[in-house]
């Protein structure tokens, strides 16, 4: 089970492209998100939701849509609210970051960075393009263990990817300090890992990527 939120506005392309390409099935939800104050233009939002609803009807009738109001007037309620929504979700949690008022949209984004380890997928319909991409969000909530950081530092000093035995010589420390380092950054999402016969390599995230920017 998958539910879909999705902030909307006057086009519903900005929800349908990411839900035909991602994929729905019998029993999802989409969960459409609105300013909680219509507007004289508001009749075009109305239209942009039955389109969608008029889509996964054809689709697969057996999937629910629903339309949730977001206080627009106030960031941290808003934020907070849109925070509310994704934490309320059941199954696998999929977010749409394009359309709808920008008074809605922003504070979604930001809820769902703050979120980002609930979520999984976070899709987004490009209007340059028309191409829906997946975007990897930051964890800004990660954390950086002070023993840990010479890794993550010696690590942006090879460009952002190197294998763990370049780090053992960057670092001067035992390489099962530094494996140990590269797995506590890898569980705060501030890189990843893959291996290539008996070497693990590590690649810094855009999360490590802006931690290290925020440390100066």
């Amino acid at each position: 089970m998958r539910t879909y939120i999705s902030p909307i506005g006057w086009y519903s392309t900005s929800v349908t492209r990411p839900l035909l390409n991602y994929g729905v099935d019998t029993g999802d939800s989409v969960v459409l998100i609105r300013p909680d104050t219509d507007t004289e233009d508001d009749s075009r939002a109305r239209e942009a939701i039955s389109d969608v609803e008029q889509m996964i009807q054809e689709i697969e009738p057996d999937i629910s849509v629903t339309t949730e109001r977001i206080t627009h007037s106030e960031f941290s309620t808003a934020v907070l609210e849109c925070s509310d929504l994704i934490r309320a979700a059941e199954g696998e949690r999929i977010v749409t970051l394009g359309g709808g008022a920008r008074d809605v949209l922003i504070p979604f984004v930001v809820a769902a960075i703050t979120h980002v380890r609930l979520l999984d997928a976070a899709l987004f319909f490009s209007d340059i393009d028309g191409t829906v991409q997946e975007w990897p969000l930051p964890a800004l909530t990660a954390t950086l263990k002070t023993a840990a950081k010479p890794t993550l530092e010696a690590l942006r000093q090879q460009g952002g990817t190197a294998s763990v035995p370049i780090l053992t010589d960057e670092t001067g420390r035992s390489k099962s300090t530094v494996t140990r380092h590269v797995t506590e950054l890898a569980d705060e999402g501030l890189v990843e890992t893959w291996t290539e016969g008996k070497t693990k390599h590590v690649r810094v995230t855009l999360t490590g990527k802006l931690l290290l920017r925020s440390d100066g």
